[in-house]
């Protein structure tokens, strides 16, 4: 089989190349014709060949195989076949005949012998055989791959056949036999390391071991070893979705449980191409009645879950955008709370780290993304009464699923929007409804509309207080909270309506580093930092 030479680093091909079987077949048959006499020159895994009698007879590395052991068998009957043998260190470096060579005949039986201790040269050699374990070590480092710099042939199936077969070599790279290529006084202690034994196609085993070897040196097939590994860890990285931590943000509303299966997040997590652990942190999870009618009950709620707050601040708020080793990239949350509650998640999450926020299917029973919904149009979520002066207080009402009437506002807040003493910014929907938030985009759409409220009041009106009420999907109220930045905002009183007989009513506010109930005695805060 002719050898598939493939360039060299740092190397040239030269005029005496070494010939590989079929190249030297034809060599020695020529000589043989024109009755020539051919000596061949070897030690060890090295053999040169030359032409004896001729004044410029050149020297030519040679990798003998079968076909070309025939040739020299026919010089041989022919008593035309010589032989030297010389210590491999004096065969390193030859271009032209040494004249101080002795030339001795070879026989048949001298060729044979040569070949046959040359093949097992090439074989096991004297080191330990590579046992199983580290024939598979190696298989995985290379990926099933031929670990030859630019090769990267499968040597996992057969191209004739397509069948599943291991057509490849396991290389050694210093030489299992301190005599074979590259072959040192290690060679027995890593016959066995797999750090020491590369996964190669057939023609790249026979052009580091034969056809090529002066000019694969150990330290460039480490080298390759170590680039090739590399790149397939690189590449086979790139098949796994990034880690996700799956949050819920759960309570009972209206008295109806809200109980969702491990699976239906896990299958709405990979449905978005992420990873979901699969551990679920609930978060802030309420089952008590939902009694927020009761007097006092914004105190007793941040009394009950400050332990969750707190452990929702440590385990996720805020970090920065390089992830630890070992930490999900992603943090995946299934939001269905209420709406302060949905709010200050979002503030101690905020918009350090990825987050993947879902939004319940009310139509679907799902968490999943409709995959036939199309997003909203551009402006389809707009901002509405912008106002460009400085005021103390602001109103702002998210307000997609529907719009605000204004007798549901406090009175004494109402009384304010009525007489035009405070500004009303409005963040609403051109068909408010249940379903407003159907795509990712969507969500998207509200979040940069979010963000320019978030802009013109702290930027340009600059107060010291925002009431903040939210008539919008789970996702929306969660996704506000996190465009707060810590210690950067005003206060934001949010508000709460307990049924629909209800006005809006005062729950917490959220301050720079705190949270803390409005107006209630006793008064509760929680630190936010």
């Amino acid at each position: 089989m002719s050898a598939f030479l493939l360039p060299i680093p740092n190397s040239t091909r030269i005029e005496n190349q070494t010939l590989d079987d079929a190249e030297l077949n034809t060599w020695l048959a020529m000589r043989l014709q024109d009755h020539r006499t051919v000596a061949y020159a070897h030690a060890h895994h090295r053999c040169l060949v030359f032409e004896v009698g001729t004044t410029d007879a050149s020297v030519h590395p040679a990798n003998p195989g079968k076909s070309s052991v025939v040739q020299l068998k026919r010089i041989a009957r022919a008593g035309r076949l010589k032989r030297i043998e010389r210590s491999i260190e004096s065969l390193e470096s030859n271009e032209s005949p040494d004249a101080t060579w002795p030339l001795l005949n070879a026989t048949v039986e001298d060729v044979a012998a040569w070949y046959r201790q040359r093949e097992t040269l090439f074989g096991q050699g004297r080191g330990q055989a590579i046992s199983v374990p580290t024939a598979n070590q190696v298989w995985h480092a290379a990926g099933g791959r031929c670990m030859y710099r630019g090769c990267g042939k499968d040597v996992g199936r057969t191209s004739l056949t397509t069948q599943s077969a291991r057509a490849a070599y396991l290389a050694h790279i210093v030489a299992s036999d301190p005599d074979g290529p590259r072959g040192n006084g290690d060679s027995h202690a890593l016959s066995n390391d797999p750090e020491n034994i590369m996964l190669m196609c057939d023609e790249h085993h026979r052009l580091i071991d034969r056809i090529a070897e002066s000019e694969h040196p150990t330290h460039v097939l480490l080298e390759m070893r170590t680039e090739h590994e590399q790149r397939v860890n690189q590449l086979l990285a790139g098949l796994s979705y990034p880690r996700t931590q799956l949050i819920t943000l759960l309570a009972n509303l209206a008295n109806v449980p809200t109980n969702i299966a491990t699976s239906e997040l896990q299958g709405s997590v990979l449905s978005r191409r992420l990873g979901p652990l699969p551990n679920v942190l609930h978060a802030i999870r309420r089952l008590q009645r939902d009694d927020r009618a009761r007097p006092n009950f914004w105190y007793h709620l941040l009394h009950e879950h400050e332990t969750d707050i707190l452990d929702l601040m440590l385990k996720t708020g805020n970090r920065p955008s390089t992830i630890p080793q070992g930490e999900p990239e992603v943090l995946a949350i299934f939001p269905l709370h209420l709406v302060p509650v949905l709010v200050l998640a979002g503030r101690i999450l905020g918009e350090a780290r990825p987050i993947e926020v879902f939004q319940y299917d009310r139509d679907l029973k799902c968490w999943r993304w409709n995959p036939t919904a199309r997003p909203s149009p551009v402006g389809t979520i707009r901002l509405e009464n912008t106002s460009s002066g400085p005021a103390d207080t602001v109103l702002l009402s998210l307000e997609l699923t529907a719009q605000i009437d204004p007798r549901t506002l406090p009175s004494a807040l109402a009384a304010e929007v009525a007489e035009s003493r405070i500004p009303w910014i409005r963040i609403t929907h051109a068909s408010p409804g249940p379903q407003c938030i159907r795509h990712p985009d969507d969500l998207a759409q509200f979040t940069e509309c979010a963000r320019q409220a978030v802009r013109l009041i702290h930027d340009t009106i600059r107060p010291q207080r925002v009431h903040l009420i939210g008539v919008s999907p789970a996702s929306s109220l969660f996704r506000f909270g996190q465009l707060l930045q810590p210690g950067h905002h005003p206060v934001y009183q949010l508000y709460d309506r307990p049924d629909g007989a209800s006005t809006f009513l005062p729950a917490f506010k959220i301050e720079g580093q705190q949270v803390s109930t409005t107006g209630e005695d006793p008064a509760k805060t929680i630190p936010l930092r």
